[in-house]
């Protein structure tokens, strides 16, 4: 079956910001007496959101922190992450070519990450691969998260897209709640 439409998920689909992703726990977490957490722990942590990841950090290294503390603690990680973010990311080997066949054959692409949209957008312009998206939803915008497929159809939408003819492709149970909660076929 041929999409006319394929949606990608950004961290861990398209690009590896783990090694990012790793390096911000770690500093917010030596920076309140924890030891650093490895990349093997963060891995399976794709795809949940900022105040999950820090939970989780927390937990894993000791006590866990109050609801108000992590609250508290957020604006200080996002500062953090924002600086990491990019700085060790690769694209997945494979990804460039497939993008560049899918763009040959004019399947029209877009973006849907539960991540910021400035620092999403900042990462595949230092990729080089924002030329492949015309649309992104990010986390921060008007559209609920993942997995509300709100997202999703709002770009299967402007794609002129249909359920049939669209793919969601991503890397965690998320996107594929995200699908299924859009009746659309996930890879």
């Amino acid at each position: 079956m041929r999409f006319p439409v394929v949606i990608f998920d950004l961290n861990g689909t398209l690009v590896d910001t783990f090694e990012d992703l790793t390096a911000a726990l770690s500093e917010i977490l030596m920076a309140h007496g924890r030891p650093p957490v490895p990349i093997a722990l963060v891995r399976p942590w794709s795809g949940e959101r900022l105040r999950s990841l820090l939970r989780l950090a927390f937990q894993a290294t000791g006590p866990t922190p109050t609801d108000l503390e992590i609250t508290d603690m957020l604006p200080q990680f996002r500062e953090i992450y924002a600086r990491h973010l990019g700085v060790r990311a690769q694209v997945y080997p494979g990804v460039r070519p497939v993008l560049e066949q899918l763009a040959a054959q004019r399947v029209r692409m877009a973006l849907l990450t539960n991540k910021p949209l400035g620092p999403s957008a900042q990462l595949l312009e230092n990729l080089g691969l924002e030329r492949f998206f015309e649309h992104i939803v990010a986390g921060d915008g008007e559209v609920p998260r993942k997995p509300d497929p709100s997202g999703l159809l709002d770009l299967m939408g402007r794609l002129g897209g249909q359920p049939h003819g669209t793919l969601l492709v991503g890397s965690s149970r998320i996107d594929l709640e995200t699908a299924r909660n859009a009746g659309v076929a996930v890879a």
